[in-house]
């Protein structure tokens, strides 16, 4: 499938190795820190081995260039990030990245000349370092304002521009990253799923047809902080119990909606003063929504918040409503969708017609520009985890796929 079987799985490995805890058994390399610089100079390294010419934008984006024969013609871009969550996994992003830079060598090897120039990216800041994720597509989609990178701040307390000044980059400069959509004629992106779907039917390949994108926002439920022991049951304004209700409201609301693709989880529950002999008496929930059709995830978060309202009412609790994100689902575009499916075609490679419920960097770039999506399998599931994996004849299948599909969107 390539011309070096093995060696992607190699270097994804050994990027693995440019880590900040290796203690903790996973891998944690997040943006703007001197661990995440070194990964990006080998990874540059790599590129100028495959013939790519390296760059780094304003906000640290990472471009790999292989001039096409045709400079004014837009251009393709393919790729993913290199960063990571905390204690994640080696495959998540890095595919995108490293797979790319071996189907520029392959395309090379095979003696190709593209018309369309090709670049390969590692986008900066995938991951949610700064309270939310895909800030270098986002910079590079023009939806980062000045005042957003002194608002953004990581758990420490760090701001985006403190970040960057910090790696190197002018925060002033955020401009210079925007990306004209009128010069891409193409974004393809290769991952490994995040999900059961490609294992469970024994498919190497799933091709993206929609990117599923997050509304999340946070409900604080406020009651009364009083004594366990001596507050009655009927006299209570158990903050907890309201929220509790309403975490099973949302798996219901979320179960039953007519998309039949909407899904809701509370990820994250905060609950004060947090003593055991104390009712509850303020309690956060972080609540992510998710769906390809956006219509059904919008009114899946109205009912929602209506039923909030209404279990807050009915316990004598009061609740608010703060938004987190609202992101956009994106359609892939029909060209890339074709062009991926007769690359599956031409390798004779069987592939599933799927959607993304994760989002990515071609989520936020597809508002702009035309995008699509290449999964390859990702054993049980497992992401964001030390246990991520994918075999090595799935990476290379995947590979395979992006640089034939690549061949076709450039020449």
């Amino acid at each position: 499938m390539t011309d070096a079987p093995g060696r992607l799985h190699a270097r994804i490995a050994e990027l693995a190795t440019y880590n900040d805890d290796p203690a903790a058994g996973g891998i944690t390399r997040e943006i703007y820190t001197r661990t995440y610089a070194a990964a990006l100079e080998r990874v540059m390294a790599w590129m100028r081995e495959a013939g790519l010419e390296p760059r780094l934008d304003a906000v640290g984006n990472l471009f790999g260039t292989w001039a096409g024969a045709e400079g004014d013609a837009p251009r393709v871009l393919t790729g993913s990030h290199v960063d990571t969550t905390l204690n994640a996994g080696a495959y998540d992003g890095v595919l995108g990245v490293l797979g790319a830079i071996e189907a520029v060598e392959s395309l090379r090897t095979s003696g190709f000349a593209p018309r369309r120039t090709i670049e390969v990216i590692a986008w900066a800041g995938e991951e949610p370092r700064f309270g939310t994720g895909c800030v270098g597509s986002r910079a590079a989609a023009g939806e980062l304002t000045r005042a957003d990178l002194d608002r953004l701040v990581d758990r420490d307390g760090v701001s985006m521009a403190s970040a960057l000044r910090l790696a190197g980059f002018d925060p002033d400069r955020l401009a210079d990253a925007t990306i004209d959509p009128v010069s891409v004629h193409a974004l393809i992106e290769l991952h490994i799923e995040q999900a059961i779907v490609l294992e469970t039917h024994g498919e190497p390949i799933g091709i993206v047809e929609a990117i599923a994108a997050p509304h999340d926002f946070r409900l604080t439920y406020e009651g009364a902080a009083t004594h366990a022991g001596a507050t009655p049951m009927a006299l209570r304004h158990d903050a907890l119990v309201g929220a509790a209700e309403a975490i099973v409201a949302i798996e219901r609301l979320a179960t039953g909606s007519p998309s039949g693709s909407t899904v809701g989880t509370v990820g994250v529950v905060r609950a004060w003063p947090g003593a055991i002999n104390v009712v509850p008496g303020t309690v956060t929930l972080d609540v992510d929504v998710r769906d390809s059709d956006a219509h059904a995830r919008e009114a899946i978060v109205d009912e929602i918040v209506a039923t909030a309202h209404a279990i807050a009412a009915a316990r004598r609790l009061t609740v608010t409503v703060d938004e987190i994100v609202v992101d956009t689902p994106v359609a892939c575009d029909p060209t890339i969708i074709d062009a991926s499916v007769a690359a599956c075609e031409a390798l004779d490679l069987s592939f599933r017609r799927m959607i993304s419920g994760a989002y990515h960097d071609a989520m936020i770039m597809g508002r702009r520009i035309p995008v699509g999506m290449i999964f390859v399998p990702s054993r049980d599931g497992v992401s964001h985890h030390p246990d991520e994996y994918t075999s090595p004849d799935d990476l290379d299948r995947g590979v395979a796929v992006l640089a034939e599909a690549l061949e076709r969107l450039a020449r």
